[in-house]
């Protein structure tokens, strides 16, 4: 992944107003429509990110990981595609199973290090590190925009677009940060950690009707 694409993902947020000299999106005024176009790009750029990050990775079990984040966004895409032809109407689903997925390629990971084989040893670089940092932050600060725009949103269609959206980059958030706490401690004589993880906030159950 280059530089050049990545800061261009990590402005992925695409600007209708200006601010004391930062542009941000604007719920206030703005049609459903407007909202879904805004949403289908970021999903885009998102699928795109992810696809990039799946063919560099150095384990077949991350490459899953990055695949899997890639095939949620492309879903995204696809609902928000489909509400924009309702007008908004046709609501997005909210029962996204992703985090049990992803807890299953962890798990079969653990394996893999716990044999010791060399399909099992992953690349603990500085380099990978910052790779899926940059990752995370880009979930983390998208989530808290969708958070702020469902709060000043005054039409419940667009406040309940973003308050699904918020639910699943908070997901993609904690995949990232279970895939860095995993990656970090599965270094020489870390094993006794691998061996007892047993990634607990990998559970969608967790985030059955919550709201921001």
């Amino acid at each position: 992944i280059n530089a050049e694409y990545m800061g261009m993902f990590s402005r992925t947020f695409r600007p209708l107003v200006q601010v004391a000299g930062r542009r941000y999106f604007s719920t206030q005024n703005q049609n459903i429509i407007t909202v879904l176009d805004y949403l289908m790009k970021n999903e885009a750029d998102a699928g795109q990110y992810y696809r990039e990050l799946a063919t560099s990775a150095p384990h077949e079990g991350i490459k899953a990981i990055f695949s899997l984040l890639a095939d949620e966004e492309d879903k995204h895409y696809h609902a928000i595609a489909n509400a924009r032809v309702s007008g908004g109407d046709q609501t997005l689903e909210d029962n996204s199973h992703v985090l049990d997925h992803t807890k299953i390629i962890f798990q079969d990971m653990q394996k893999d290090i716990l044999k010791k084989t060399q399909e099992g040893y992953l690349d603990t670089s500085d380099a990978q590190i910052k790779l899926y940092e940059a990752a995370r932050e880009i979930e983390r600060k998208n989530r808290d925009l969708y958070i702020e725009h469902a709060k000043t949103a005054t039409d419940p269609k667009v406040k309940a677009l973003f308050q699904i959206m918020a639910k699943e980059e908070q997901k993609h958030y904690v995949m990232l940060d279970e895939l860095l706490q995993f990656v970090a401690k599965a270094e020489p004589g870390k094993g006794r950690w691998i061996e007892s993880a047993e990634f607990n906030r990998l559970d969608d159950a967790l985030y059955e009707g919550y709201q921001y």
